[in-house]
């Protein structure tokens, strides 16, 4: 299947968060650096913040991608269990400056918060039982402290130091090993 321009575009403004922060995108800058006009940009993206919802729509539906093959089926097609493995086992890997980058802008405009939102409401344990007591609240708890791991996993290179593969395999599968 070819690959759409707007396609083309997110994937070149990701590229450029990756190298130089959300502040490099630019019409310009992305025009150069995507080979199309900037009215060819503007076209797709009348707005700055269109792009930039754009961006965050990008790569929350990349990231379901990879949810949805990791757990076999879409969400509300496995258990939570399933859910939470795919969760650990695509945030195993160390997250681009892009990635990180981009969640981090979340907190600046709710619409950003609510795509991400979405994609977590399917996947992520709930945080409804974390306070009951007894067994289904030992288990939520459990559930979400490997999710809260993984999301530290996740980020772990770009605040501390860097994890080989072998040690990274290595607590993956122990989070792997603690999903309730």
């Amino acid at each position: 299947m070819r690959t759409s321009k707007r396609d083309l575009i997110l994937d070149t403004a990701v590229g450029l968060i990756g190298d130089a922060g959300l502040d490099a995108v630019t019409y310009e800058s992305l025009a150069d650096a995507a080979g199309f006009s900037k009215s060819g940009i503007v076209y797709h993206f009348p707005s700055r913040r269109d792009l930039l919802v754009g961006i965050h729509r990008y790569l929350a539906a990349e990231w379901e991608q990879d949810l949805v093959a990791a757990a076999g089926g879409p969400a509300e097609e496995v258990d939570a269990a399933t859910r939470l493995r795919a969760v650990v086992t695509t945030m195993s890997h160390s997250a681009t400056r892009a990635e990180l980058l981009v969640q981090l802008d979340v907190v600046s405009d709710p619409e950003f918060a609510e795509i991400w939102d979405e994609v977590d409401k399917r996947w992520m344990p709930s945080t409804a039982e974390l306070t009951a007591d007894g067994e289904d609240g030992e288990l939520a708890r459990m559930a979400y402290l490997v999710q809260i791991a993984a999301d530290g996993l996740w980020v772990h290179d770009h605040v501390h130091r860097t994890l080989t593969k072998a040690q990274r395999e290595a607590l993956t599968a122990t989070l792997l090993g603690l999903i309730p």
